[in-house]
């Protein structure tokens, strides 16, 4: 299929649902997701455009300057930078990172500030295969939701936000809404700091003055997911490979 086109919304009124939503409507902000052979790191095994598997042996992909040669990521295709978009991600194995990317961010950066959402033209949803954790400009912020192997990305240009959901039964559970706060009334009662919220006040609107791309680092040597959603039969068929 073709990429939907994402159109503008209230920014508002995904900020009004409940912590859980019916899957159907986000439907409609359906982004199709193809990953760019052009990005993925040599330790990254590509399935056509939908699956990624990290492994040993590096593969022997032709020169990009678009590759990243110090981290196990992969880019999605095309560039985000208005409205709003919704796509899915299948977890099927190991340690992996989902989230978005700044289209200019340089692929060639060493691993301590190339990893997605080490940085300040990154951030994303971990899962370190105990628990879930959102990553953004080298802040890490745990989550206790606990693991689902379906994972709903919703960004939001017109709201500044990017939103991660836990896909199950057609309804969407929110994991955690990235967006910077409000500007509080002086007046108001002192609240304790949250480094991780902090830096998201200070840094994250800046992330959306860039064209995104959805974005994905495979951690453990073992990792391995799908854009999704997969059927249980396909996963068995992925992981026989």
């Amino acid at each position: 299929g073709t990429k939907a086109d994402a159109e503008s919304q209230d920014p508002d009124s995904t900020n009004s649902l409940e912590s859980e939503a019916p899957r159907d409507y986000f439907l409609k902000f359906a982004y199709i997701v193809d990953l760019d052979s052009d990005t993925a790191d040599k330790y990254l095994q590509l399935f056509g455009t939908k699956g990624v598997k990290r492994v040993l042996c590096p593969i022997n992909y032709p020169e990009s300057p678009t590759r990243f040669t110090h981290c196990e990521q992969v880019l999605g295709e095309g560039a985000l930078d208005r409205g709003t978009y919704y796509w899915e991600v299948e977890i099927i194995e190991g340690w992996v990172s989902v989230g978005v990317m700044a289209e200019d961010f340089s692929p060639q950066e060493p691993y301590d500030r190339g990893r997605l959402g080490r940085n300040a033209h990154s951030c994303c949803l971990q899962w370190n295969g105990r628990s879930f954790s959102v990553w953004f400009h080298g802040l890490e912020a745990p989550l206790p939701q606990p693991f689902s192997p379906t994972v709903g990305i919703c960004l939001e240009y017109a709201d500044r936000a990017l939103t991660f959901y836990a896909v199950r039964d057609g309804k969407m559970s929110l994991l955690r809404r990235l967006k910077a706060s409000r500007a509080r009334r002086s007046s108001s009662l002192a609240s304790p700091i949250d480094p991780f919220q902090s830096r998201l006040d200070s840094h994250f609107a800046g992330l959306f003055a860039r064209r995104l791309k959805p974005a994905f680092f495979l951690e453990s040597v073992d990792a391995h997911l799908q854009i999704g959603p997969l059927k249980k039969s396909c996963i068995s068929v992925l992981k026989r490979r």
